[in-house]
């Protein structure tokens, strides 16, 4: 087996008119990457900021490949970006988390990953590792339960 790491991001392509509808939509897409990704032996971190999905895979090469082209096939997603696609030694996210940006409304004009179409693979993944183990401003998602 060849274990990978993808990144991409995306932008949210759904909008309703109260945040109950928009908030069911986004519970949709963590409720099925929670279920879904540890039986497929997927890894990782999707970090979840406004509008803007940042989204590090790691598992399995055709696992991996399988699941990138089935989120560009989800109109939930929009203007998806593939990022990078590597071989890696070893997992940096060994579980399947979700960061979901919690911030006081003033910190939200000011996103944790600026411009991502600026910045490379490695920048990505290096900012959504450092975003989980912050602990500061979100709230996390895993699969055993969320955590405030």
């Amino acid at each position: 087996m060849f274990l990978c790491r993808l990144a991409f991001f995306s932008r949210r392509n759904w909008y309703f008119d109260t945040p109950d509808e928009n908030n069911g939509v986004l519970r949709s897409i963590l409720t099925a990457g929670l279920r879904n990704n540890p039986k497929r032996g997927l890894s990782g971190v999707l970090v979840v900021d406004g509008n803007l999905f940042v989204q590090i895979l790691e598992g399995p090469r055709g696992m991996l490949s399988d699941t990138f082209c089935r989120i560009q096939n989800d109109s939930r997603h929009g203007g998806l970006v593939l990022a990078g696609f590597e071989e890696v030694p070893e997992r940096l996210f060994p579980d399947w988390s979700v960061v979901v940006r919690d911030a006081p409304k003033i910190q939200r004009r000011l996103p944790w990953i600026p411009e991502p179409e600026s910045a490379t693979f490695e920048t990505l993944v290096h900012n959504a590792h450092r975003l989980l183990k912050s602990g500061s401003e979100f709230r996390r998602i895993t699969v055993e339960r969320e955590v405030p």
